[in-house]
């Protein structure tokens, strides 16, 4: 009976040592669409064209800040899939509710920084700006 136990452990034992380590998934980690509330957007990018676009997704703006001369006009167009709007703090512009392939539009005329919103998203991180030179 002990031959017959060791037996067992040692096939065991040595069935073990053998075996792969299991593969490590491929899938990838859980992401959630809403961004972090900040004070102001991450990155500001400058941009010399005069007409820019600005995509909305889901509670977020792409890119969230940018620098432009006067003069620029801004295209937000919702990519996303939810419908989102896009306000400024300080009421220089207010776009109607943009549904999923919408845009809306508008040309700045005075230098100056132009913060804005999605009145549904803000809670969660959907702000930008607009830095005018």
């Amino acid at each position: 009976m002990r031959v017959a136990a060791l037996m067992v452990a040692v096939v065991f034992t040595s069935a073990c040592a053998s075996a792969e380590a299991p593969a490590a998934s491929t899938r990838p980690a859980a992401s959630t669409s809403a961004r972090p509330t900040t004070a102001t957007p991450a990155a500001t990018a400058t941009v010399d064209e005069r007409t820019v676009l600005v995509q909305l997704g889901e509670h977020f703006f792409d890119p969230s800040a940018i620098k432009v001369k006067v003069g620029t006009t801004v295209t937000w167009r919702n990519n996303g899939q939810q419908t989102h709007d896009v306000h400024a703090y300080d009421g220089s512009f207010n776009s109607p509710p943009l549904g999923p392939g919408n845009t809306f539009t508008f040309t700045f005329t005075k230098p100056g920084l132009y913060r804005y919103y999605c009145i549904p998203h803000e809670g969660d991180g959907m702000i930008g700006q607009v830095q005018v030179e």
